[in-house]
């Protein structure tokens, strides 16, 4: 008969081997990060961040057979792993750092942050949202601002920013549609899964729109209004130059400002 001290020291032992394993993928961590400074001595000017590869991976673990753990402790184990490694790797440049705004509504964002990119990461905080815009030009920040309309259209603003794009939705593990979203210079990645982020000034009414775009082969949802634009999230990775979109029919002001991995 296995008794609870047994069961107590079979824990121990797992314990003791599951620090054994995180430090193992940490050095590693390490292995990679001055294999990439000897392979491209001046490339920092590339964000250590790869949210599509990072996404396929939490996939394939949260499918993968378990007996008692839930999807919700998978992902955050391994986001935690994920951000150490990350430090790890950019240590001799700074690191990773969360900005986010002072004008922000949404109490929650913190949280939903720091459930997203874990808590190696520094943070701070910035005048507005259009301070995190600029922030998030650099390739060490990450910018997260709310979709709440009281902060209004900044996400607009990226329509003019060449490389700053949405990289993340949050909350992170939610069916419902995102209440903020994630910011850095990042090109996104089809993932086979992913919300793409699409930004009009069309007059028409929200629920006009989405039918308009799913004539044109897209599933949509609309998101945010605020100050005469509307920002909506369509289903699966759409391409920034996807000729369905450019029609003044949508809008003289429109276009995609970048898209997220769905888990």
């Amino acid at each position: 008969m296995t008794t609870l001290a047994d069961l107590r020291t079979r824990i121990d032992a797992l314990d003791a081997e599951l620090l054994r394993l995180i430090d193992a993928r940490a050095a590693l961590g390490k292995a990679i990060g001055e294999a990439k400074a000897q392979e491209e001595p001046a490339n920092t000017q590339v964000s250590l961040l790869r949210p599509d590869r990072e996404a396929m991976l939490i996939r394939k673990l949260i499918a993968m057979p378990r007996e008692a753990a839930s999807e919700n402790v998978v992902l955050r184990i391994w986001r935690e792993l994920i951000s150490e490694n990350l430090r790890i790797q950019g240590a001799a440049h700074g690191g990773l750092h969360l900005n986010l705004s002072t004008a922000e509504h949404s109490k929650e964002v913190l949280v939903w942050a720091r459930e997203r990119f874990g808590f190696a990461p520094s943070f701070g905080y910035v005048n507005d949202a259009t301070a995190a815009v600029q922030a998030a030009r650099d390739v060490r920040h990450i910018s997260v601002l709310s979709l709440d309309p009281r902060g209004g259209a900044w996400w607009a603003r990226l329509l003019a920013e060449p490389k700053v794009r949405v990289i993340a939705a949050l909350p992170e593990l939610s069916s419902a549609r995102p209440y903020a979203v994630a910011l850095a210079s990042i090109q996104p990645e089809p993932t086979g899964d992913d919300m793409t982020f699409w930004v009009s000034d069309s007059a028409e009414h929200e629920n006009k729109i989405v039918e308009a775009l799913g004539q044109r082969g897209f599933a949509a949802e609309w998101l945010c209004t605020a100050q005469g634009l509307k920002l909506f999230g369509i289903i699966g990775f759409v391409q920034e130059h996807d000729e369905r979109l450019a029609t003044k029919t949508l809008g003289s002001l429109s276009g995609i400002i970048g898209a997220a991995p769905r888990i």
